[in-house]
């Protein structure tokens, strides 16, 4: 005979189990991909490196996999869904690289017209200008 707590237990046990190999394998499914886009581009955003560009385009090409999934699975519903939500995620990514592109372009003619005005000597009257603009009296 079994107590009432031990059966409790192998009960929620195997509801635990269960619960696990789910989220286990709903990792891998393409909404938690685009919240992981979405974590990867705030990141990027933040702090744009190497690291964090290469990190979004794994996730993109996962997601790409994905959505080819549910398109040869015939989940047009989903298929639609999650390949509207990768573009505009993917669009707001180009978005930052061309913002970020911009932004250096701009920060090198700065550093350029700062290094021009240092390097450059200021430019002194020629030898044939009058030095002032009052005709000389006499």
């Amino acid at each position: 005979m079994t107590t009432p707590s031990r059966t409790l237990f192998f009960r929620f046990g195997s509801l635990f189990l269960v619960m696990a190999l789910c989220l286990l394998t709903g990792c891998d499914s393409p909404s938690s991909r685009i919240q992981e886009i979405k974590r990867n581009l705030d990141a990027f955003k933040c702090s744009p490196n190497q690291q964090t560009k290469e990190a979004l385009e794994k996730s993109f090409a996962m997601m790409e996999v994905q959505i080819q999934k549910l398109e040869a699975k015939g989940d047009i519903v989903q298929f639609d869904l999650f390949r509207r939500q990768a573009f505009t995620l993917r669009y707001d990514f180009h978005s930052t690289l061309l913002a970020i592109a911009k932004w250096n372009a701009e920060e090198a003619e700065r550093r350029a017209a700062a290094q021009a005005s240092v390097t450059m000597p200021s430019p002194e009257p020629s030898p044939s200008a009058p030095a002032s603009a009052e005709p000389h009296k006499e």
